[in-house]
């Protein structure tokens, strides 16, 4: 789910042929809207659009061009069996299989698993699951040492999607020493969201750190639920945050659970 938007409407004037920039390959109905898929001539990578927005772009082995998607692949390194809720293009759950992880896949839209599969290397031998991820949370019985969020599309509120109660729910399905690493989408500097987010998923035990880039409007920001007192970043993760024009930081979060509910019994 990548949310600075590069609009696929941009496109539309050109002729899809071998003269073309861009190639499309695919034009799907999904449950939000519209779905086309389209390769790179310059570099032959490929985009998911929906609605007009980018929600993901990698190569045809699915080997993703956003740092973040690299950046969640490595927090959940220590993990063996990991939740994956939503698909899209597939890039975080096509790596984490790469590395032999067990992969259960959650998306309410069928065609995404589809897409990823045929498009974006996704096997096909593992379980993808369609439910709404709410649904799918209350429901299942099931422990996990990982859970990876990257939920998202047109009209999407994180705040209303991850209310207490559904956060609650997500940390229960952890099994011991697990952790939860999830992709939001930040406003600006001064937005609470991700800090607000992260405490309810983290409850009172577990510690918070959120891995962001500055300065940036609309970016993407990660959030880290981890049971360790402390984050030390393996050789892996420090490439991923210097090894590249962005200037992605780690910080701790700035709220607990006990502080939301401060906050609820004064509004």
């Amino acid at each position: 789910m990548y949310h600075a938007v590069h609009c696929w409407r941009m496109l539309t004037n050109l002729e899809f042929d071998k003269e073309s920039t861009v190639r499309l390959l695919g034009r799907y109905q999904g449950r939000s809207g519209e779905i086309e898929i389209v390769e790179c001539s310059w570099d032959g990578t490929r985009i998911y659009f929906e609605e007009g927005v980018r929600q993901s772009q990698a190569t045809p082995d699915g080997e993703s061009v956003f740092t973040y998607v690299k950046l969640m692949e490595e927090l959940l390194h220590r993990s063996a069996n990991i939740l994956v809720l939503g698909c899209g293009g597939g890039n975080l759950a096509t790596r984490l299989a790469k590395l032999g992880k067990k992969l259960t896949i959650v998306d309410n839209n069928p065609i995404s698993f589809v897409i990823a599969q045929k498009f974006f290397g996704l096997p096909d031998d593992l379980a993808c699951m369609v439910y709404d991820f709410r649904q799918f949370i209350f429901q299942d019985e099931a422990l996990y040492d990982g859970i990876a969020i990257d939920i998202g599309g047109p009209g999407f509120q994180f705040s209303d999607e991850f209310d207490v109660e559904t956060c609650e729910a997500i940390r229960a399905r952890l099994a011991p020493d697990g952790r939860i690493v999830m992709n939001v989408t930040v406003m600006n500097d001064i937005d609470p969201l991700p800090d607000r987010i992260a405490a309810r998923l983290a409850g009172e035990h577990m510690r918070v750190w959120i891995v962001d880039e500055q300065g940036i409007e609309d970016r993407n920001a990660i959030i880290a639920c981890l049971p360790e007192r402390q984050l030390n970043p393996r050789s892996v993760l420090n490439d991923v945050l210097r090894h590249n024009q962005e200037r992605w930081s780690i910080r701790r979060g700035r709220l607990r659970s006990r502080d939301l509910a401060f906050e609820s019994r004064n509004r």
